[in-house]
């Protein structure tokens, strides 16, 4: 009973040691737009708010040609 236990145990914490990092789960954070920026910039582009977009939501920010 222990072992099955133990097993349990373990299952359940490598599950939350590989989930995916979200990183600031999907918020326009100062870093998170940054990143986003620095990612636009390297096309050539520059990092806008979408037409009626929410500027709190990271996935309403496009790349977007000058």
């Amino acid at each position: 009973m222990r072992t099955v236990t133990a097993i349990m145990a373990l299952v359940a914490l490598s599950a939350c040691a590989s989930a995916p990092a979200y990183r600031d789960e999907g918020f326009a954070t100062y870093d998170a737009l940054r990143d986003a920026q620095q990612a636009c910039a390297a096309k050539g582009m520059t990092l806008k708010l979408r037409d009626q977009g929410d500027s709190r939501r990271l996935d309403h920010w496009a790349c977007q040609k000058d």
